[in-house]
């Protein structure tokens, strides 16, 4: 390769195209060409790493420990930045097609790393920041089923009707574009849906008639979505809606129909495949079957670098859809709508990824008596156990009788939990602010969060303040303590970082009565409300990520070691980019404890 191509080579990569004219003087100087036959093992997962690589030509497998294929590198793919910062290779690379490549020793891209600000700000880049830099640049196209838009799946022309066409005139234009749908327009720009499993029924109940208009069968609203949304956004909808398709539309006009089949082979995520089985399955044993991939599915996305927001988001929606059907299973038809299937702390919030323990009631409706549901809810705990959802160590759980209740005796604990504050009481009203409904009757929990919210009629309510002092419950490493980051020290991040965002921000959420349940919505929330500076707000949002992430990463390295996950974390084990996200993200807790003092006055209470 001439000195000219050699230039024009790496300046069309990132972010070598970002240096200057000098840095790059200086890194063709040392730079060298180098060649691997087939089945070569550049580095093993553990070792040492002391090249940074360019490939020219060829490719390179990426593989876990276990074997499992991570990703493939390809012309003008580079690796591995990580391993060089960190110290240690995470995985096994191997040669899968003769390989041509640059190499730069490590001390030298150390010190590009270092000399560069834009180098070193694209390494350091979280991935949002990393894919939002990339598909800035012209020309560049960033493959990454996170940043996907609608627009970028493949979908189908629809079949529309007016409303007062006949329904058989309908049929007839579906089968001639060959769409399994009808879409009804309605008059006020709205859109319903006829399918093809609609009609087989009427046919079935002898109610279809070939006069009848289109818009008188059609179901209304039909979903859809926005072109310009998140194609991962609209696979949720899909699982939460139990649907397998979406009208997309352009400022509210339709202009197609995107099926579920168009997503999973876009997204080629196997997620769906429990969700297809959890739907499929007619018996306890056929649950548990769909419900053992799940752990595949979070270390999947967890290496691909997603968000702990987004992944909780998606495991939570499958785990709903496994209790619901679990529920279906176990309890009898004629009593499933006489109570309310809720689960609660962070499962309630959807912050719940490693399956830690279960948090789950039942509330039972007035007039029927919960012990009518005691062997059913044993049974339902036993699956859940032998699923894999450990009992909860407090016995927070359907099968204790203190969580089997009427919703008139939920609204007396209520109460005795407000007016008589405890340790033990400020914990269970926690969780239980926090339920979210999964299966049966879902008016009868709507009904007890609007009583909660209707007994706090004072933002200075003692009950209140005393709750949000819960939030400076545990200690944050901060300040004076930061050195302890970088010394061999076991730190709890549940405690030191996660716990005080969580507790302080749903603090905030019982003040200003904010509905929704997770922690980042109630945040974006306040933020809207104004109560929390936009910035600040984002800063929380960040380190609630990062915390989430960095808990993430150790609870799936013990359950990679046969161990129980936890929430310690080891601090002589992080990496340097790790630990100082670590102090940046207790830092910013820091500042929200000092912030969630001064808004409840927390001075001014006893000791």
């Amino acid at each position: 390769m001439s000195f000219h191509d050699q230039r024009e080579f790496f300046k069309s990569i990132h972010p070598f195209d970002e240096l200057s004219n000098e840095s790059l003087e200086s890194l063709y100087r040392v730079i060298e060409m180098a060649f691997y036959p087939l089945d070569t093992v550049l580095s093993i997962c553990g070792g040492s790493m002391d090249k940074f690589y360019i490939i020219i030509k060829g490719e390179v497998k990426v593989v876990d420990e276990n074997g499992d294929l991570i990703r493939i590198y390809r012309e003008k793919d580079s690796f591995d930045a990580d391993a060089l910062l960190e110290g240690k290779c995470s995985y096994h690379y191997q040669v899968v097609e003769d390989l041509i490549c640059y190499e730069i020793p490590k001390d030298n891209f150390l010190k590009l790393f270092e000399s560069s600000e834009a180098f070193r700000r694209f390494y350091l880049m979280d991935i949002v920041e990393r894919l939002e830099y990339l598909k800035s640049k012209s020309g560049d196209s960033v493959d990454d089923w996170m940043t996907a838009r609608v627009e970028d799946s493949y979908w189908h022309s629809p079949c529309i009707a007016t409303m007062d066409m006949k329904l058989v005139d309908a049929m007839r234009c579906s089968i001639n574009m060959k769409r399994s749908e009808i879409i009804v327009e309605s008059k006020d720009g709205s859109y319903g849906i006829v399918t093809d499993s609609d009609i087989k029924m009427m046919i079935v109940n002898g109610t279809f008639d070939t006069d009848i208009k289109v818009s008188d069968v059609a179901k209304y609203p039909m979903l859809c979505v926005e072109r310009d949304d998140f194609l991962f956004n609209a696979y949720l909808t899909l699982i939460k809606e139990n649907i397998k398709r979406l009208g997309v539309t352009q400022q509210g006009k339709l202009i197609g129909i995107i099926e579920q089949i168009d997503i999973l082979s876009f997204l080629a995520n196997h997620s769906h495949l429990i969700t297809v089985k959890i739907e499929k399955a007619n018996t306890i044993a056929e649950l548990k079957e769909a419900s053992l991939g799940y752990i595949t599915i979070v270390k999947r996305l967890y290496r691909q670098g997603l968000k702990a927001r987004y992944i909780a988001k998606l495991i939570s929606e499958i785990n709903r859809k496994l209790f619901l059907k679990l529920y279906l299973i176990v309890v009898p038809k004629e009593l499933q709508h006489k109570a309310v299937l809720v689960v609660m702390g962070s499962e309630g919030r959807g912050e719940q990824i490693i399956r830690t323990d279960q948090d789950n009631a039942l509330i039972v409706e007035d007039g029927m008596e919960p012990k009518v549901f005691e062997p059913y809810m044993q049974e339902f705990s036993k699956a859940l156990i032998d699923f894999g959802y450990p009992p909860c160590p407090g016995n927070i759980m359907v099968t204790n009788s203190y969580w089997q209740k009427s919703k008139s005796e939920f609204k007396k604990e209520i109460d005795r939990w407000i007016d008589s504050p405890n340790e033990e009481s400020f914990m269970y009203f926690s969780i239980f602010f926090d339920a979210k409904a999964v299966a049966g009757n879902l008016v009868l929990l709507e009904e007890l969060h609007k009583y909660i919210y209707e007994r706090f009629n004072s933002s200075d309510d003692i009950f209140m303040a005393f709750f949000a002092k819960l939030t400076l419950l545990f200690e944050t490493p901060v300040g004076i303590w930061s050195t302890i980051l970088h010394k061999d020290r076991d730190i709890d991040i549940k405690k030191a970082g996660i716990f005080p965002i969580v507790q302080g921000v749903r603090a905030l959420a019982l003040k200003y009565k904010v509905e929704v349940q997770s922690t980042i919505q109630r945040i974006k929330e306040l933020s809207q409300r104004n109560i929390i500076d936009e910035k600040f707000a984002k800063e929380l949002v960040e380190a609630f990520d990062a915390l989430s992430i960095l808990r993430l990463g150790i609870q799936l390295e013990a359950i990679d070691s046969g161990k129980e996950p936890n929430n310690i974390i080891h601090s002589d084990k992080l990496s340097k980019i790790e630990r100082d996200m670590f102090r940046d993200s207790l830092e910013i807790v820091d500042r929200f404890k000092r912030f969630i003092s001064k808004e409840f006055e927390l001075d001014r209470l006893p000791s």
